[in-house]
């Protein structure tokens, strides 16, 4: 089975739709994909909203956006930043 999620990182002329075959983790309303050994991709209503490096950071983002339904990738940053207390 294919899974695909749009990147709001392509530019103009590239693909805007990763396509993954492994199935994904779920986790508080998120998906994560594990892309290879050291990325994790974040995925919220079928959007990329954060790549980590390990499964436990991902779970982070997802855990900050969890009352959020279609959270963006800004949205992360400056829940994640909040968090750790540099907002």
């Amino acid at each position: 089975m294919e899974y695909r999620y749009l990147t709001p990182w392509a530019r103009a002329g590239e693909n805007p739709e990763y396509t993954r075959l492994t199935p994904p983790i779920e986790y508080h309303g998120c998906q994560i994909y594990r892309v290879h050994q050291a990325q994790f991709d974040v995925v919220k209503a079928g959007v990329c909203i954060s790549q980590r490096g390990s499964l436990a950071g991902a779970k982070k983002c997802a855990d900050v956006v969890i009352d959020l339904e279609k959270p963006s990738f800004v949205d992360v940053r400056i829940r994640m930043l909040e968090r750790n207390g540099h907002i």
